[in-house]
């Protein structure tokens, strides 16, 4: 995990990966509505948008520092690999988001070969951040079968942690994201023991 620290803060990135119009603009927007402080920002690199939220977490860590997270996503169709590898660089986190639609698993599938193929080319394997699995929009497919998509995309449920967030309900947004905020919290915690 690479964080940015000093003295008073510590500041880590998460990256919240996935396919095009998988639900990663409603999770970053029920993410800035949990901090009342907190906006999705837009910003645009020749046609790729990148939408982020940062905010400072309200407690501090037990040796009295700040934990300053940004959470980062790319929009709409990725058009050059180089701009995940850029939004992978230097994360200590990320939430993979699917969306349910068992017409788009292939498009999920493809996506999941291709985050794991990013993280490599960025000198780290997945298994080495935070991660956690959000598979969206569970309640518009009544026939959605968690278990049977996590066999498919070949994930370790008992190593890496899912949820199923609703299109109906802002608040399952943020359990991913605050899965990868524990395993952070965490290894911050083994860091310090050392």
């Amino acid at each position: 995990m690479i964080v940015g620290q000093d003295r008073t803060q510590v500041s880590v990135k998460v990256a919240l990966a996935g396919m095009a119009d998988a639900g990663k603009l409603a999770t970053l927007q029920a993410i800035a509505a949990r901090f009342g402080y907190a906006t999705v920002r837009e910003d645009q690199v020749a046609s790729q948008r990148i939408h982020r939220v940062s905010w400072t977490e309200p407690t501090h860590l037990p040796d009295g520092r700040l934990l300053n997270v940004s959470v980062f996503s790319l929009m709409g169709e990725i058009d050059y690999n180089a701009a995940e590898e850029l939004l992978l660089r230097d994360a200590a986190g990320i939430v993979f988001v699917v969306d349910v639609d068992p017409l788009k698993f292939p498009l999920a599938w493809d996506r999941l070969l291709r985050l794991a193929e990013n993280t490599r080319r960025n000198g780290y394997e997945l298994s080495s951040v935070g991660l956690a699995v959000q598979y969206h929009r569970g309640d518009l497919h009544v026939d959605f079968d968690a278990v049977r998509y996590d066999a498919s995309l070949g994930l370790p449920v008992d190593r890496v942690p899912r949820f199923v967030s609703s299109s109906s309900e802002p608040s399952t947004l943020v359990q991913a994201l605050d899965s990868v905020l524990a395993q952070i919290h965490a290894r911050l915690l083994s860091d310090l023991g050392r």
